[in-house]
């Protein structure tokens, strides 16, 4: 690991005020993805910006970024408004991780991409020409279906998903000022080239808690996903669905998938078709999958999705 500056920050804005001033600074709240990034030698900052020492606010009407995953997951508000939330914190890697992994942690996180992660490879998000992913006799099992432009690594968030699905904002904190984004406008499907991740954040900038508010929506959602090792791992796929129904017909819909593509998969075409007609889970699931690129290796995630978003459909209630 390469040597580094350590500061510790009191709040948010000294934080923010530190990440501008130090060109380049990485941030640390739980650091379970950054500890890793900077042992892989994938970043090498010259300064570390730590967030240890900010107090977080109460879970209820906003998530602080710094709440952890288990301070979502032990919340009975979380689990009574927003269920696909609450099972997403829930079941999130390991107890020890949940335990530390906070939640801009979880929504921040880098590319679990074994080319992204591997310093011996050069790709668009470092700076590189292309995608190693795409080539030829590259290994892509866990990689994307959908695609983007220059990249086919898949998002690992088990909240981003979710906090799309039941309609949560951000509340982004800079030192120009703060600024309140959807969820969905976090991510950049076709980032700059050498840009590191797909977050849309500005220098400096960093998410300050995420604002959630109880909806007929949010209360009929749900959060699923295929490992494949239940004990701990990365989703594989996973599909964040919500919807309201009223006599029979869908008022309104969003399926969210996860793992599947470089951000936060967004079926809205799928979601505007189910207004007005009666919940067809199956009918749903196979209209999300209809545009799907899979690689030669990762043709079986096409069937795991489908199957996830049927059966998260048939979970809520019609």
């Amino acid at each position: 690991m390469k040597g580094f500056s350590y500061y510790t920050c009191a709040d948010l804005s000294s934080a923010t005020r530190a990440l501008q001033e130090l060109k380049g600074a990485a941030v640390k709240a739980g650091g379970t993805d950054l500890m890793d990034l900077l042992k892989e030698r994938r970043l090498e900052p010259t300064d570390v910006v730590s967030l240890h020492a900010v107090k977080q606010v109460a879970v209820k009407g906003e998530l602080s970024a710094l709440a952890t995953l288990q301070d979502v997951a032990d919340s009975a508000w979380v689990k009574e408004n927003f269920p696909a939330v609450h099972t997403a914190a829930a079941e999130a890697a390991t107890p020890q991780i949940r335990n530390v992994g906070t939640v801009g942690g979880n929504l921040c996180q880098h590319s679990r991409c074994v080319y992204f992660r591997n310093r011996n490879f050069d790709c668009h998000a470092t700076g590189g020409e292309g995608c190693p992913a795409l080539d030829e006799n590259a290994f892509h099992r866990y990689h994307a279906i959908f695609r983007g432009t220059h990249c086919v690594s898949a998002h690992t968030s088990n909240l981003a998903p979710a906090l799309m699905a039941v309609g949560a904002q951000a509340h982004c904190l800079h030192p120009d000022g703060e600024r309140t984004l959807d969820i969905g406008l976090l991510y950049d499907l076709n980032p700059a080239q050498g840009k590191p991740n797909h977050l849309t954040l500005r220098p400096g900038e960093l998410i300050r808690a995420v604002q959630l508010k109880p909806t007929p929506l949010a209360r009929n959602s749900i959060y699923v996903e295929f490992r494949e090792r239940q004990s701990f791992d990365f989703a594989v796929a996973s599909v964040a669905a919500a919807v309201h129904v009223e006599g029979g017909k869908v008022r309104q819909a969003r399926i969210v998938c996860g793992a599947v593509a470089p951000i936060p998969y967004r079926a809205r075409a799928v979601e505007d078709a189910m207004i007005g007609k009666a919940l067809d889970p199956a009918k749903a699931a196979a209209a999300v999958v209809a545009d799907a690129q899979p690689l030669a290796g990762n043709q079986f995630k096409v069937v795991i999705l489908k199957r996830l978003v049927q059966r998260a459909l048939e979970g809520l209630k019609a």
